[in-house]
């Protein structure tokens, strides 16, 4: 099976994404420790020095991680996906169990110029993320016919029985 690599833009997307949430994570602990006096306490600003570190050195090194696991791959049979940045998670999706295809764009991805493909089962969604623009219509395109292409094959089965 043959893997997709992402876009630089995926990662610099991951890079933008992360940042913003380390900053977004650091101005509330900022928030509650200043509503709670919390900054004339040593035990305090301890964690607070602890895990705005932490949330700051996540922004740096869990994109580049992040960017080199993202995988995936569309076959005739199925739809794979790997990703994750402490713990891999591996999403193997049967193309005779798709049910919908959408196509979503965040802000972020937006400036980015990237989309996600995402995927509904009945057991739940898969989502292709990072993807640029055309390549996200491609695929959707792609998985459309194919959802088509079986549905076809089925309608013919039944009648035959």
């Amino acid at each position: 099976m043959a893997y997709e690599k992402l876009s630089k833009n995926a990662l610099k997307c991951m890079y933008t994404a992360t940042g913003l949430g380390a900053i977004t994570m650091i101005a509330i602990l900022t928030g509650i420790m200043c509503h709670f006096s919390l900054f004339t306490m040593p035990l305090a600003v301890g964690i607070y020095l602890f895990l705005t570190l932490l949330m700051s050195a996540n922004g740096i090194v869990s994109p580049p991680f992040r960017y080199q696991r993202y995988r995936y791959a569309i076959t005739d049979e199925c739809i794979e996906i790997r990703e994750g940045y402490l713990w891999v998670e591996e999403h193997l999706v049967p193309i005779n169990r798709l049910h919908q295809i959408a196509i979503s764009q965040g802000p972020i991805d937006r400036i980015y110029g990237l989309t996600k493909v995402v995927v509904t089962t009945a057991g739940g969604e898969v989502t292709i993320r990072f993807l640029e623009t055309q390549k996200a219509q491609d695929i959707a395109d792609t998985l459309k016919i194919k959802i088509n292409q079986l549905a076809l094959l089925q309608q013919t089965g039944d009648r035959h029985e």
